[in-house]
């Protein structure tokens, strides 16, 4: 850790991936599973690597420096490898600063999210500058960040073959261009509209098969709708995600025929296909108003996608892709074929526009000019 570094570290406000103590005493068991759990919950956060400093008061920022020199990073090390499942690779370093000597922890950018404390079995997370236990939720959309679950191929245990809509697979297939039955369970299972439950060998509808194709998702995933807020007008759209799409973009282009509202369109349906559907207390939220359009789902943006690159020849990670997959077959506006270029378009069309990721809320924003500025 050179000097430079260590200065704007001192300067920064704490956060997700920055934690003052003004000590380090490591010899109690419970001050042991304080570090871990403050280390666990650094690299569960989203982000690059973290850093604990040590010897600095967190409000003052007062360097006191630490008295106890003779922890080394193998021991700090074997204390967190011992009580955090799977282990966080991490460096330890003391380093001189104004004349007193802090400890500095890197936490580095972890690829084994979620990591959880043995002892207890629970997964902690940063919340702004503060240690909490981590939601369901967020604990699940670690694990499929991570490739371990397969959240889109998840099944529906309460839902059965009928609750899918027969029109639109129907059409799906003769858009990918299969002559068949649409409740052919050899054809569906293939797709991933639906999976075999191991256990009782019964057919259930697969979570993405069900928001992509299904009669009445909401009865099933409480979060899949639309808020739709219009002026003084607030309105709840129900169906799946084409046809919560097909309604928004007939609703707008009959009240503004003239217009041509294709950036909001775009919007919508990306923040329906990319949205976290494991966050059932929130919907995708569309505000038109006077001022401006806002645009919001819950599920920021993936770990490695960076704003400044969206729009670029980097292709993007995508969640969901099965979804996005199966949309832009069954897409009739050209919705999805820009391949992530959509908001660089918009961005070059509407310079005023603005694109924002809060990674603390697990939200992402698109907010557009008023739709008499498009």
């Amino acid at each position: 850790m050179d000097k430079y570094k260590l200065k704007i570290l001192l300067e920064s406000d704490e956060g997700p991936k920055l934690d003052f103590k003004s000590t380090l005493s490591l010899e109690t068991e419970g001050e042991k599973k304080e570090l871990v759990k403050d280390v666990i919950a650094i690299a569960n956060s989203r982000g690059g690597r973290g850093y604990i400093i040590f010897g600095v008061e967190d409000k003052t920022k007062r360097i006191f420096g630490i008295k106890n020199e003779n922890l080394t990073e193998e021991k700090i090390q074997q204390i967190i490898s011992s009580r955090c499942d799977p282990p966080v690779s991490i460096k330890f370093e003391i380093v001189e600063y104004e004349g007193k000597k802090l400890g500095i922890l890197t936490i580095y950018k972890s690829s084994l999210r979620p990591h959880q404390m043995v002892q207890n079995g629970v997964f902690y997370i940063r919340r702004g500058s503060t240690t909490d236990v981590a939601k369901r939720e967020e604990i699940a959309s670690m694990f499929e960040e991570s490739g371990i679950v397969n959240f889109e191929m998840s099944i529906i245990r309460n839902a059965g073959i009928s609750d899918l809509d027969s029109e639109l697979i129907s059409l799906f297939f003769r858009k990918s261009g299969i002559a068949s039955e649409w409740d052919n369970t050899i054809l569906l299972e293939s797709f991933g509209i639906i999976q075999r439950d191991r256990e009782n060998g019964n057919f259930y509808p697969t979570i993405a098969g069900m928001l992509v194709f299904g009669k009445c998702p909401e009865r099933f995933i409480p979060s899949a709708y639309l808020s739709f807020e219009f002026f003084d007008h607030n309105q709840i759209i129900c169906g799946n995600i084409y046809s919560i799409i097909n309604t928004v973009i007939n609703e707008l282009t009959q009240m503004y025929p003239q217009k041509d509202l294709w950036a909001l369109f775009e919007a919508i349906a990306n923040a329906l296909v990319h949205r976290d559907y494991y966050d059932l207390t929130r919907s995708t939220v569309v505000k038109i108003g006077e001022k401006f359009i806002e645009v919001a789902n819950p599920g920021c943006l993936l770990e490695g996608n960076m704003i400044y690159n969206m729009g670029r020849e980097i292709i993007p990670r995508r969640r969901n892709p099965w979804i996005y997959q199966k949309m832009i077959i069954l897409d009739e506006h050209n919705l999805f074929l820009k391949g992530g270029k959509g908001i660089g378009r918009i961005k070059k069309t509407y310079p005023t526009a603005k694109i924002i990721n809060i990674n603390s809320q697990n939200t992402f924003k698109i907010i557009l000019p008023p739709i008499d500025k498009l």
